[in-house]
């Protein structure tokens, strides 16, 4: 006698195929909203920003998540996920105090090359998704990468506090021994230290090997560079740091960002119109990745280091739009100084005439 066996078997195994599809849709839902998330929590924003965004609570997560399975003909289960929940120093220091923020490492699925660990600082002012980046306005398109590395470590950067004209000195200093951090390998010679005695003697050095009129105090890039490469290298000629000048801002922060990014050595800033040394640690791009030295990207923003004692900034993060028109203790600005007229014995050229009108940086090539 024939049997509805056959027919009961065929029917289960259309539940279960259902159920099965019911299952990889909600599945695949939340994985859209856990990148969703996961991109979000990576882009730099102020704590402004953070405030006035809206609570994505499970609630809402499970609207969603209901939208988007509803297009496919399945519903969620009853049970929803629920989804996740400066340095400090005065004027006048030498050393490193005070507490270091809490840095997280983003993880970003089908985003790229996500660097070194990194905290956004409220200063960002600017939303990395849109607004001015590299000189152009544009809205990130979702399939560019994101790329975010930052070099810097806590305790190793000096103020120059109390010699005010110690900027490069200390910015020598406090460059080396974050190289030092990192483990270079490349004939590094320096020992790690934050003393005053060593910023002094890094600062005769500098002034011993400028092409800057003795009248004039501090030293000038040439100076800078050259004790780069003696103290980290132990070569007036190591050739590990040159000084370059460029036409534009655009130019200069896109080559400052390839230093760093395809070295992995601080880049000086020559800031305040020449007047001042900065460096660079850190940077985020959209686009392509800057480590293979290409410069299809757009720059977000650098974390900038301040030697002078008052003004406080240790890998500050600063938006593109700070770093090319904001204040001046922040903003790059073209190199005005005119006191350096003698030939250097290094590139064979004059400062006054390689820098003046051009954005200076020292820069790492290898």
């Amino acid at each position: 006698m024939e049997t509805n066996d056959g027919l009961r078997c065929e029917a289960s195994e259309a539940v279960l195929d259902r159920e099965s599809s019911a299952w990889s849709h909600f599945l695949a839902a939340v994985e859209i909203l856990l990148l969703t998330s996961a991109v979000a929590a990576a882009i730099p924003r102020t704590a402004a920003t953070r405030a006035s965004e809206p609570v994505l609570t499970a609630s809402v997560r499970a609207s969603h998540v209901a939208s988007i399975l509803q297009g496919a003909g399945t519903t969620a289960p009853a049970s929803t996920l629920r989804l996740g929940s400066g340095d400090t120093a005065s004027a006048g220091t030498s050393t490193y105090s005070g507490t270091e923020p809490l840095r997280s490492t983003p993880s970003l699925a089908g985003v790229a090359d996500i660097g070194a660990p990194v905290d956004t600082p409220a200063q960002a002012a600017d939303s990395p998704v849109a607004g001015t980046l590299s000189g152009r306005t544009r809205a990130a398109p979702e399939a560019e990468a994101v790329r975010t590395s930052d070099l810097y470590q806590p305790g190793v950067a000096r103020y120059q506090d109390p010699d005010f004209t110690a900027c490069t000195a200390a910015s020598t200093e406090s460059m080396l021994n974050t190289i030092s951090v990192d483990g270079a390998r490349d004939g590094f010679t320096w020992k790690r230290t934050t003393s005053y005695a060593t910023q002094e003697s890094i600062l005769a050095y500098e002034r011993d090997h400028m092409t800057m009129l003795v009248t004039s105090a501090g030293t000038d890039p040439h100076g800078w560079r050259n004790a780069l490469n003696y103290f980290g290298w132990g070569s007036l000629a190591a050739g590990v740091y040159q000084d370059a000048a460029y036409e534009s801002f655009d130019e200069a922060a896109r080559a400052t960002v390839i230093a760093l990014a395809t070295t992995r050595k601080p880049v000086g800033i020559l800031a305040r119109a020449g007047g001042h040394a900065e460096f660079a640690t850190g940077y985020q791009v959209i686009g392509a990745d800057p480590s293979t030295g290409s410069s299809d990207f757009s720059i977000v923003g650098v974390y900038l280091t301040d030697s002078l004692g008052s003004n406080g900034h240790r890998d500050v993060w600063t938006t593109y739009t700070q770093w090319r028109s904001g204040g001046e203790w922040v903003r790059f600005s073209p190199y005005l100084q005119t006191d350096s007229p003698y030939r250097d014995p290094i590139d064979g050229r004059v400062g006054r005439n390689e820098w003046y009108g051009r954005w200076v940086i020292i820069r790492p090539v290898r």
